[in-house]
């Protein structure tokens, strides 16, 4: 515990508290007792990593959504005369200065090395390049997708702990790196680490046949909570930004990642943790932070199950239990399907120092994609392979002028906004979806598009018309319609987001956010894979102006399941717990912040989404 954090008349309450209260804390230390008083970081730093892995589900920008971005007249070159680049992300090469500058980068591109990202140089160059930027979101790209997701994790729960201001930048990384931005560009020794075809598995490195179970591994006990004492400061978004540093620095100091193989200090397929032959699962506590129904399908021998989505989160009664119920006797070893979202667990999990003495938590080189070449996900070179422009050298070409050229912010008094929290049309998932606008108006209504932040252009219906709208290959939210100054002039729109999955349909009406409420509620929740119930996701979208905090309730209606912080215009879905069903349920927005909630299903073969019923 240190001390220094805290100011004298802190201090005083905190040295009371514990004499007064010593019993009581001694007994709750027995079980997942919040962090003990002194150790606040932990909560913190824990609370900035959910929120940000909840900020989005999105776990990826596509390489044709950033060229999108980019290339604002669509002509295929970047930064010409027709490209408004203040309107572009901050793009940030994390790969070596060498391969930045040898191999080429996106243009526009500036270079800092993952393991740097969270200095505080680093930080202070990208506060001011994010200034040059209107549209406030960091797209990270590295070799091949997957030591960007570390430095993902870094700033991304930075940003969340409101280090770069409110509203916090959205973070995300470039899927596939800078090998699915422009594949003849990268490095010949990426491709055949993670490019997989079925038939011609000795082209893959990481290409594996090791078994893989359906027996469901329950989590132990919980453990104590690690003491976390980096900085003095007070400050959430210092207090992250040093344990994501300290983090880096840790994972680092050795790769990030262990290797699937038979030799010592690897990861073998039979848990029986006899070196002698050759097997080494045993040796390590394997997480898995893939979805329940991907663990239930099929799993690494020995591997338990905690969603990366949930890893950080807390339980009904304000513990970190999930984290608490890692095994910590032994070196942790994380994947997933890609190693992605592995990556971005492993550094916020170093930083809360779950892990095994000196030894940093590590994710599994290419996750499951390379334990068992039957699984996972993996680059395809038929549809993910680009050739978008690339640049050598040095100079990163970005804007040089802050704030030139940016689309006027919304008039959030006057506009009148439509939303829904979420838009999927994402073809590999079989989820094709059209968002159709109709005025019914006597005059023409102009209007702008804007999923996830990011503005899909504007439009114009004339009176009784109607408009259909697909945007390909984009999962993101809020998606949102903003018709300028309609609350004064009365314009106003019917929209819908209209949905295909597999051999269902549905269709969910927008809400307009002028009559948005703080709670809403439905009869049922249900995440019981067992009964074909393949994901139940409560999406809420808060449309206050500051950050609005969120109980989620299931039968119960005095304690709350989970707890959610939504930045303003920003987005969380959340599953409230694996296998949890009942009812009612029940979303309350703490001091009356106006948010806007839809519950999304997924079952079996088909989907739906609702809007909660608004309560007084």
């Amino acid at each position: 515990m240190n001390f220094r954090k805290f100011s004298k008349p802190v201090l005083s309450f905190v040295v009371m508290i514990a004499i007064s209260l010593g019993l009581v804390i001694f007994m709750a230390g027995s079980g997942a007792a919040t962090p003990p008083a002194g150790d606040e970081e932990f909560g913190v730093i824990a609370d900035a990593g959910n929120a940000f892995l909840n900020s989005s589900p999105i776990i990826y920008m596509e390489p044709q959504d950033l060229m999108t971005m980019l290339d604002d007249n669509g002509n295929g070159v970047i930064g010409d005369a027709g490209d408004n680049l203040t309107n572009d992300p901050l793009v940030i090469d994390v790969r070596s200065a060498a391969d930045y500058s040898g191999l080429g980068h996106i243009p526009g591109a500036i270079n800092i090395a993952y393991k740097d990202v969270a200095k505080s140089a680093s930080m202070a160059t990208i506060t001011t390049e994010l200034a040059k930027h209107c549209n406030k979101t960091i797209v990270l790209a590295c070799y091949s997708g997957h030591t960007d997701k570390l430095a993902e994790m870094a700033l991304g729960s930075a940003a969340q702990a409101g280090f770069f201001g409110a509203p916090a930048p959205r973070v995300t990384a470039l899927k596939w790196g800078n090998l699915g931005w422009n594949t003849p560009s990268e490095s010949a020794t990426v491709l055949p680490e993670v490019v997989f075809t079925a038939g011609k598995e000795s082209s893959y490195i990481y290409s594996h046949n090791y078994a893989i179970e359906t027996t469901d591994h329950p989590l132990p006990a919980v453990s104590a909570y690690p003491v976390i004492d980096n900085t003095a400061s007070v400050d959430p978004g210092e207090i992250t930004r040093v344990a994501s540093d300290l983090s880096l620095t840790d994972t680092a100091a050795a790769p990030p990642f262990i290797f699937p193989g038979t030799t010592a200090g690897k990861v073998n397929d039979i848990n029986d943790a006899d070196p002698a032959n050759g097997d080494y699962i045993g040796l390590f506590t394997v997480v898995d932070v893939r979805s329940a129904a991907d663990y239930a399908a099929g799993h690494i021998i020995g591997a338990v199950n905690i969603p990366y989505k949930e890893l950080f989160a807390k339980d009904g009664l304000g513990d970190y239990t999930n984290l608490l119920k890692v095994d910590r006797s032994k070196p942790i070893i994380v994947y997933e399907n890609g190693q992605q979202e592995a990556n971005a667990a492993i550094i916020g999990m170093n930083a809360l120092g779950i892990s095994n003495a000196a030894k940093a938590t590590r994710s599994l080189r290419y996750g499951i994609a390379s334990w068992n070449n039957n699984n996972g996900m993996k680059f395809d070179p038929a549809t993910e392979e680009h050739s978008y422009p690339v640049v050598a050298g040095a100079d990163p070409g970005g804007p040089v002028t802050s704030g030139t050229g940016c689309i006027a912010a919304p008039d959030p008094v006057n506009d009148r906004y439509y939303l829904t929290p979420w838009y999927d049309s994402t073809t590999a998932w079989g989820m094709n979806a059209w968002l159709v606008m109709t005025n019914m108006t006597d005059h023409s209504v102009s209007f702008e598009v804007t999923i996830g932040g990011i503005s899909r252009g504007t439009e114009i219906i004339p009176s009784g018309g109607h408009l259909e709208k697909k945007y390909t290959n984009t999962n993101a939210g809020p998606a949102v319609v903003r018709v300028p100054n309609g609350l004064v002039s009365g314009d106003k729109l019917t929209v819908s987001e209209r949905t295909l999955y597999q051999n269902s349909f549905n269709e969910t009406m927008f809400a307009d956010a002028s009559t948005a409420g703080s709670a809403y509620a439905w009869a049922w929740y249900d995440n019981n894979a067992a009964w074909g119930m393949m994901g139940d996701w409560i999406v809420i979208v808060n449309v206050d102006s500051t950050d609005a905090t969120v109980d989620a309730f299931v039968g119960d209606l005095t304690t709350p399941k989970t707890t959610k912080v939504i930045a303003p215009g920003q987005t969380q879905a959340f599953q409230i717990m694996p296998t949890m069903y009942g009812g009612p349920v029940k979303v309350t927005a703490q001091g009356g912040k106006k948010i806007l909630a839809t519950q999304r299903v997924i079952y079996m073969n088909s989907f739906n989404e609702v809007f909660g019923n608004p309560l007084p």
